[in-house]
């Protein structure tokens, strides 16, 4: 038996109040005002106004710059993929859902869904994803077991992913007192959205037809501007109110890899500066140093990929230091899984030294014996040979059993060709002609 004397360091040992949880976020160096970006980056997109915004790494949680990234402000339209997350996956899509006039009536945006008219949660799901309907986001809610069940669920869910800077209140976005979220958060929810199979079909969806009375149907448009403005666009959401200003997220895929921008009290006509930090994000992937991270929960991110995500943890562990938010995030378990890695090592040791001191001598061939092909031993009889022939032939399908590339998946959209481009047509979104906000005005 070997026994390890691991000694932990008292910053280890000191901790204060319950263990974080393994899903919880890490709080990264993203607090306060400023602009974040790592040393020695490309200058930074002109024209970014939104009080805060943020790009990060999808495929490895690395935050590659941001501003005010944990900053509390309205989140308009943006809380409904937070409001998907919490009902489209109780409910099944074919579910029929009849429209109350409470449902019909609420305030801000609406698609004219008809009351006493039933829809399925499918037809509800995509009025809402894509058009900001909040008589449908509304007819979810109650659909999933009301107002007050829902948002509570929202908010549980929230903490679970490590967004900690979000307080829902009301599931359509409205400006409720107190209902508040953050660049970081949102970037939270983009990534737990595209990574759920309910969800993530709506997205891309650029425009659909809501039954309304008498039989006929009226088109909706998504009001996402980069959906078909920009090359790999996957979603994901827009939202718009008097005191909240522009809000937005939006997630594109090139080349295999995938980035979001997440803007929060911007001017309404968002498009360019999305873009414009989507394309710095892309350019700027392989070299530019994290500046924080998003959270480790693995149900709310794939996994980080491979060297690329290793070399982004070196170097953004080898980048914070002490006095800038940092801190000592070394914790007891850390060294615990230390002290069994090294165990593992030493135990695998002694077994690798104690099978050799327990192998038998080799035999040496007697003096004066030859000590060519017929000095050789014959083989045990049943024996296989040891030349070429007695190497194993490898299992059929070995080659097919190594690590598979994960396919690009690329929009997914509910009854239309992979990839298609939507027809725009007049623009409905928040500082378009004719638009109506999003979430509607916030109380006086």
């Amino acid at each position: 038996m070997v026994v390890l004397a691991v000694t932990v360091p008292a910053a280890a040992r000191a901790t204060t109040g319950p263990p974080r949880p393994i899903s919880a976020a890490v709080p990264a160096p993203l607090t306060g005002p400023g602009v974040r970006v790592g040393p020695r980056e490309p200058a930074l997109p002109a024209g970014v106004d939104a009080q805060g915004w943020l790009v990060a790494d999808l495929d490895t949680g690395a935050v590659r710059a941001a501003r005010d990234a944990r900053g509390r402000f309205r989140p308009a339209s943006t809380i409904k993929i937070l409001t998907a997350l919490a009902t489209l996956p109780t409910l099944p899509p074919s579910r029929a859902v009849t429209i109350s006039n409470h449902d019909a009536t609420v305030d801000g945006s609406r698609v004219g869904l008809v009351p006493g008219l039933r829809y399925s949660v499918r037809e509800l799901a995509t009025a809402m994803l894509i058009a900001s309907g909040n008589d449908a986001a509304t007819a979810l809610a109650e659909a999933a077991g009301g107002q007050a069940a829902t948002v509570a669920t929202m908010n549980k869910l929230a903490h679970t992913l490590g967004a900690v800077d979000t307080r829902a209140v009301d599931p359509t976005g409205l400006d409720a007192p107190g209902q508040l979220t953050s660049a970081y958060d949102l970037a939270v929810f983009a990534r737990a959205a595209l990574a759920t199979p309910a969800i993530r079909p709506y997205l891309t969806i650029p425009s659909a037809k809501v039954r309304g009375r008498g039989g006929a149907t009226f088109a909706i448009q998504n009001h996402n501007l980069l959906l078909g403005n920009y090359a790999g666009l996957i979603g994901v959401k827009n939202g718009y109110t008097v005191a909240a200003d522009a809000t937005y997220i939006g997630a594109a895929r090139r080349a295999g890899h995938t980035l979001v921008v997440t803007l929060l009290s911007s001017r309404p006509d968002y498009a360019p500066a999305a873009r414009a930090l989507l394309d710095w994000g892309f350019a700027n992937r392989a070299t530019a140093r994290p500046v924080g991270w998003l959270p480790t929960s693995a149900t709310s991110r794939p996994a980080p990929a491979g060297a690329a995500a290793a070399r982004d943890h070196a170097q953004d562990r080898s980048a914070t230091t002490p006095g800038r938010g940092s801190g000592d995030h070394t914790g007891l378990l850390t060294w615990v899984a230390v002290a069994v890695t090294v165990g593992a090592i030493t135990l695998t040791g002694l077994r690798a030294r104690a099978r050799v001191a327990r192998r038998p001598a080799r035999r040496t061939p007697r003096a004066g014996g030859p000590r060519g092909r017929s000095a050789r031993r014959a083989p045990r009889r049943g024996a296989s040979p040891r030349g070429r022939s007695a190497r194993r032939a490898p299992a059929r399908g070995a080659a097919a059993r190594a690590t598979p590339t994960r396919p690009d998946p690329g929009p997914v959209v509910p009854g239309q060709p992979d990839g298609a481009v939507p027809a725009r047509t007049a623009d409905t979104s928040a500082g378009g002609a004719g638009a109506v906000p999003d979430g509607g005005t916030s109380p006086a």
